[in-house]
């Protein structure tokens, strides 16, 4: 029988896997907001064109947020006709139709079923790159 002692230093094994895990999501987050893109309804191509990240593009945490940051994002993410005006207004029960062949309301959802599975597998070959970096 042979006898292993192994010491390391547990904070800094565990600053090193949040610092890569931060890394190999901000690269993740990019690829989200442009594989997201592809479904926002173009419109005139501002609310396209409004999908932001972080804006170091950075994660902090284990989060990275993405939004669109135009006054109709929500109406369109939910696919709803808006009636009124900007200071009264209703949404639905009719929904939108999009010209563009690629758009689709709640684009989140519906990329993360195309490509949830290519994301997973972004994030995790990432995340080990950036762990045998060191």
């Amino acid at each position: 029988m042979m006898e292993v002692q192994v010491n390391f230093d547990k904070r800094a094994a565990k600053a090193r896997i949040l610092a890569g895990a931060n890394d190999a999501l901000a690269v993740l987050g990019t690829q989200v907001l442009s594989d997201m893109n592809r479904h926002v309804p173009k419109d005139q191509g501002a609310l396209r064109n409004s999908g932001i990240s972080n804006s170091s593009r950075t994660a902090v945490n284990l989060e990275y947020i993405l939004r669109w940051d135009e006054p109709y994002a929500q109406y369109l993410f939910h696919g709803e006709v808006m009636y009124g005006n900007p200071t009264e207004r209703t949404y639905g029960p009719a929904k939108l139709k999009f010209p563009e062949a690629l758009a689709r309301m709640e684009w989140k959802k519906y990329a993360a079923k195309v490509y949830g599975k290519d994301w997973k597998r972004v994030y995790q070959a990432e995340l080990r790159r950036r762990l045998r970096e060191g």
